[in-house]
């Protein structure tokens, strides 16, 4: 029988600072999404405008959710929501720009980019694995289960800390090239700033939650390990 501490409140905080993130993230990203670009250009046409600078041809396709907005290296391909697509907005500058420069990363070999593309496969496993290893191993009071689980947890966070500097470097190359190229100029660079910071702001909540998961089934080993 698992007794209750006080310290285990200590996990609702990820639990809420993850809430809040992706609330505020769609409150920006919203907000934003109604504020029109100079240029006056839509996500695909801004995209395409990207992509030609780059000198890369890739399709790119409608993602069907929305806020999902993603690079496939695996099928080399870009998924971009519908309001991305069809809004000529700040949002649509900042989020095309961003997931173009994920496109960059992988096209010229970066370093975070390549890893975690060969470790994606395993950290999806390794995520998926965890709660039920490690519900086995409380269900069944074996603690060789539990070990195991926690081994699994580890990856997620590992994956979770790797997305994060990757992130936060398409971010700023985003930037960079928006002004480089004349889509964006020093004011719409600030307020595309805006929305980038809080999409990585996710990214390390995301962290923050994982690692306090993580702590918390360490706790629960070391109650099963007393009994």
């Amino acid at each position: 029988m698992i007794i209750y501490k006080p310290i285990y409140l200590l996990l609702l905080v990820p639990a809420f600072l993850g809430w809040f993130a992706q609330w505020r993230m769609k409150q920006i990203y919203y907000y934003y999404l109604q504020v029109p670009n100079k240029v006056k250009k839509n996500g695909m046409e801004i995209v395409q405008d990207l992509l030609s600078f780059y000198q890369f041809n890739i399709p790119v396709l409608v993602s069907g959710k929305k806020l999902l907005n993603y690079y496939n290296p695996k099928n080399q391909t870009l998924y971009l929501c519908k309001n991305i697509i069809k809004s000529s907005s700040i949002t649509s500058l900042g989020i095309v720009a961003h997931e173009v420069e994920h496109v960059v990363q992988e096209k010229q070999g970066f370093k975070l980019m390549s890893l975690r593309n060969k470790m994606a496969g395993i950290f999806a496993m390794m995520s998926q694995l965890s709660p039920v290893v490690f519900v086995w191993g409380v269900y069944f009071r074996n603690t060789l289960l539990i070990y195991i689980g926690l081994f699994l947890l580890f990856g997620t966070i590992i994956f979770a800390l790797l997305s994060l500097p990757l992130e936060l470097n398409a971010s700023q190359r985003a930037l960079n090239t928006l002004r480089k190229i004349g889509l964006a100029d020093q004011k719409e660079s600030e307020m595309v700033n805006i929305i980038l910071k809080h999409a990585a702001l996710t990214y390390f909540i995301g962290a923050i939650q994982s690692i306090g998961i993580f702590l918390f089934i360490y706790l629960i080993l070391t109650l099963v390990i007393k009994k």
